[in-house]
């Protein structure tokens, strides 16, 4: 009988930290806002989109992908709100020669105090979790964020106990392969709610996968192919697959 390995995301997909990031990304672009005396263009969304358009090309353009500086956010809003084309923004937060000028540390202090609140579970996480730790199977979580947030997260809502590893790593395809070599041959599983990073990069490395969409995708995973991954709306949706590798 072959081992079986679960590899999950955490940000989207065990908990729903679109929810807050929201509520924290709103509250940024409403103090930038009063500082600027300049609004965003009003919608549905109260701004949400305009500032998550510009969010999205700042972490396309810079090397820390989506995990760059929150401040740099900020100050992108306030060029883009003071006439500045999306671009140009874009280049000049991005320009390692620049940095973050000073009058957007609180604004950055501020968006993370926010965000370490604890996100809610998505649906069926527990109830998977559970399921597939009590067949002793070994659960991996790989996240581009901080391991100790996670780990924070995890013990939050008492699930550091099912949870074999945490592991921090940008995720691409080799990552995953190595991921392979530090475990014995079995069976493969991701799960995620990014194409690219979660699914895509996963499945290319020998995983079977699992696309979960969460409450945000980037711009540029909107057109990729999901016909390969099988598509669920509950975590433990998950559970028939994983533990029939075992049977």
């Amino acid at each position: 009988m072959e081992n079986t390995y679960l590899f999950t995301d955490a940000d989207n997909t065990l908990w729903n930290t679109d929810a807050v990031f929201a509520a924290a990304q709103l509250d940024m672009l409403h103090e930038i806002e009063r500082i600027t005396g300049r609004n965003a263009p009003a919608d549905e969304d109260r701004g949400l989109a305009f500032l998550r358009n510009l969010d999205q090309r700042i972490a396309a353009a810079h090397p820390d992908y989506l995990r760059y500086p929150p401040g740099l956010l900020a100050y992108g809003l306030a060029l883009v709100l003071d006439g500045k084309e999306v671009e140009e923004a874009v280049a000049r937060v991005t320009d390692p020669g620049i940095g973050l000028e000073s009058g957007f540390e609180a604004a950055q202090t501020r968006f993370i105090d926010s965000i370490r609140q604890l996100p809610p579970l998505r649906e069926g996480v527990r109830e998977g979790l559970i399921a597939i730790s009590k067949a002793d199977i070994s659960i991996t979580v790989v996240t581009e964020e901080r391991v100790e947030r996670c780990r924070q997260f995890l013990a939050g809502h008492r699930l550091e106990n099912m949870i074999t590893d945490v592991v921090s790593v940008r995720k691409t395809t080799e990552a995953y392969v190595d991921l392979r070599r530090n475990a014995a041959t079995g069976r493969y599983f991701m799960v995620g709610d990014q194409m690219d990073r979660d699914i895509l990069a996963a499945a290319a490395a020998g995983y079977s996968t699992f696309y979960i969409p969460g409450g945000f995708a980037p711009y540029w995973a909107s057109e990729l192919d999901t016909s390969k991954t099988k598509r669920i709306d509950r975590y433990d949706t998950i559970v028939p697959d994983v533990l029939a590798e075992t049977d």
